[in-house]
């Protein structure tokens, strides 16, 4: 075999390979300290991936990369302005931060190292196959945890939300792209076999995983493929009734789950009368609002360029009080403290707070510009632009849920979903 078609082939194999160990929980993994970083085998699964896309580049050539693309300009400057951003307060100990930092960038290169690597649909298939049997895995062990027949991080909690292998959110957002996958074969009348294992272990993985903004990724995701397909005239009212069938399922069971938080949060706001609950308020609905609240008070004070990034999670003091008197009704563990730095726990809010407007915007333009990508991909090629799409949706909707948390699953679904977006532009 001429060693050109041997790299072809190899090459994307790495990307595929890497999927068991970024998505999997730190807890899991084999790690070494260097200073006061800790390397994770994810960050050598990513590394040798990049290795794999720079390889891919010299032999294959560049193009893929360097065409002008919105995507690529605003997606640097988030990242130069999160980095630039560690030294706004530099008595502070930026060394903490920039390391939080760089892992954040490292799991963005794997945009670019995905529209290296993916030069041909084959590769774009494989990838997709292995990371749709992952989630099966990730699913599979978590129905385990339900049923209390394996342990998950507590020991064994038959019956409540789980983690699976990866954490809570991640779990949604890694299976809720899979089932996004399923949505898009739906939608496009394509894969059925790809589609009955993505939607199976999908759907699984988001009930159990029982996040309601993962959930709401998801819809996002299927609204856009029934759009989509539509606009095709792949769509026929018999899918289209399966796909909504699809979600009425999921969303009940992860209201079943979810059933008393949301009725909790619902008594919160006022919406309906108070009920007796034993939930602690810790990572709850009412706890998330009280946060972000933090946050946005954060932001108020520091409204161009935020406070610097991931100082928002020791900025809370000035704001504490208020928040006490605003939400006389947490539990003490719910306020944030020395002991729990809970931060803002949501993405967009911890933007504006640690970033400021620049960060939030940047933000905001990276994922409508890959969404945008995405969705004009051409026709040839447009189950895999659909499926960038509906990763970047997903990936949307979760980070409601989640601060800017560096080296997570949640991180590569994200960047990956990105550089498929732009692939699936080149492979057109």
């Amino acid at each position: 075999m001429d060693s050109r078609l041997r790299a072809a082939d190899l090459l994307p194999l790495v990307a595929a390979a890497a999927i068991p160990l970024i998505f999997l929980h730190v807890r899991y993994q084999a790690h070494v300290s260097v200073g006061a970083a800790t390397v994770y085998g994810s960050d050598v699964a990513i590394g040798i991936t990049l290795i794999a896309a720079i390889v891919a580049g010299i032999r294959f050539g560049w193009g893929a990369v360097l065409r002008p693309r919105a995507l690529w300009p605003i997606a640097a400057a988030l990242l130069l302005l999160l980095v630039a951003s560690c030294f706004w307060r530099p008595l502070e100990a930026p060394k903490t931060h920039l390391i939080t930092a760089a892992k954040y960038v490292e799991y963005a290169f794997l945009a670019p190292a995905a529209v290296l690597l993916f030069r041909r649909a084959i590769d774009v298939e494989r990838f997709l196959y292995v990371f749709v049997a992952w989630s099966a895995a990730a699913a599979g062990w978590g129905l385990l945890q339900f049923f209390g027949l394996v342990n998950e991080f507590e020991g064994k909690r038959p019956g409540q939300r789980e983690v699976s292998f990866l954490g809570h959110q991640d779990l949604g957002a890694f299976t809720g792209a899979s089932l996004a996958i399923g949505l898009v074969c739906l939608a496009l009348a394509e894969r059925r076999r790809l589609a009955q294992v993505a939607v199976a272990a999908g759907s699984i993985g988001v009930i159990i995983d029982a996040s309601i903004l993962a959930f709401f990724g998801v819809v996002l995701a299927a609204v856009t493929a029934a759009l989509v397909g539509r606009r095709t005239g792949t769509l026929t009212v018999r899918r289209a009734a399966a796909m909504a069938s699809i979600l009425v399922v999921v969303g009940g069971g992860v209201f079943v789950l979810r059933g008393s938080d949301v009725t909790n949060y619902l008594s919160f706001l006022g919406i309906r009368p108070a009920a007796a609950s034993t939930d602690l308020g810790v990572q709850s609905g009412s706890q998330r609002t009280m946060l972000a609240y933090i946050g946005l008070r954060i932001w108020e004070d520091h409204p161009f360029l935020g406070v610097g990034f991931d100082r928002s999670s020791n900025r809370y003091q000035p704001y504490l009080a208020a928040a006490k008197r605003k939400y006389p009704d947490q539990p003490a563990q719910a306020y944030p403290s020395d002991e729990n730095r809970w931060g803002v726990q949501n993405f967009w809010i911890q933007l504006l707070a640690d970033l400021g407007i620049a960060g939030f915007v940047l933000g905001v333009a990276t994922f409508l510009s890959g969404l945008l990508v995405a969705l004009r991909t051409p026709p040839p090629m447009v189950f895999y632009g659909l499926v960038a799409a509906s990763w970047i949706l997903v990936a949307g909707g979760a980070w409601n849920a989640v601060g800017i948390v560096a080296g997570i699953p949640l991180d590569a679904v994200t960047w990956l979903g990105l550089g498929l977006a732009v692939a699936a532009q080149e492979l057109a």
